[in-house]
């Protein structure tokens, strides 16, 4: 179906590569399933309404994160579309509800525009939403028809299209939560964020060229990086489990 298959069909030929790949994703799966448990942990814990939706994004990011590495761990061991379509699906969503969570922040900051002014939060949820069933539809339908080309620009497209929508929330936020916990936190999960775009926009390299068994090391690097963010960033939302809970 997709680049990532051409990709995948190189790893039977690159023993190295295939166990660089499996524990990079078992990496991401564990890292990203304890950092998820300390989000809903900080959601349990939280007193101040506002930031529900933020914690609720970071437990979504947990979990579709963890997802995608446990997909990638059975991709690795079997060569299956319907796996790698459904890891690239886990993917892409983990971007979006990270790219929800830097939005949702920004727009419960006291400093953030009022309503009247810029697009509503709204109306940029209903968009959000939109755009979401448009990726969602199209991806469902190029799995069916298996559309290679189509495919891999679906996932790149979405893929830098959130990443760039959340990364510029971050940016904003960084004034606005400067010297916070908050602040830390969205440090933390800033270089998530870029690294996950990345992997988005990794298996466009076949399309321009590359070498599978360079795309598979490309791809592996971020792999690794991101369950490596996702242990620093959990290490955070543990500070604050443990700050909230004191008495």
């Amino acid at each position: 179906m997709f680049g990532p298959f051409l990709a995948a069909s190189s790893l039977a030929s690159d023993p190295s590569g295939a166990v660089v790949a499996f524990l990079g994703s078992v990496l991401v799966a564990t890292s990203a399933a304890v950092f998820g448990f300390y989000a809903l942990r900080n959601l349990q814990l939280n007193r101040l309404e506002s930031q529900g939706p933020f914690w609720r994004y970071l437990a979504l990011v947990g979990t579709t994160a963890a997802l995608y590495g446990v997909f990638g761990v059975l991709g690795v061991v079997v060569d299956s579309r319907v796996l790698t379509a459904f890891g690239h699906g886990a993917l892409l969503f983990c971007i979006v509800f990270l790219a929800f969570s830097m939005r949702e922040v920004y727009y419960n900051s006291a400093l953030a525009p009022p309503a009247d002014e810029g697009i509503p939060l709204s109306t940029l949820r209903r968009i959000e939403v939109a755009f979401v069933v448009v990726i969602v539809v199209e991806w469902l339908g190029v799995l069916l028809i298996d559309q290679l080309v189509v495919a891999q620009l679906v996932k790149a497209g979405g893929s830098l299209a959130f990443a760039t929508y959340g990364v510029l929330f971050a940016e904003k936020l960084e004034s606005m939560t400067s010297g916070t916990s908050l602040d830390t936190l969205r440090r933390h999960l800033l270089p998530v964020l870029v690294s996950l775009g990345v992997l988005g926009l990794a298996d466009l390299g076949v399309v321009v060229g590359l070498q599978p068994l360079v795309v598979n090391a490309i791809k592996s690097v971020f792999v690794v990086l991101v369950g490596g963010f996702f242990v620093t960033a959990t290490i955070r939302l543990q500070q604050n489990v443990e700050g909230l809970s004191a008495p």
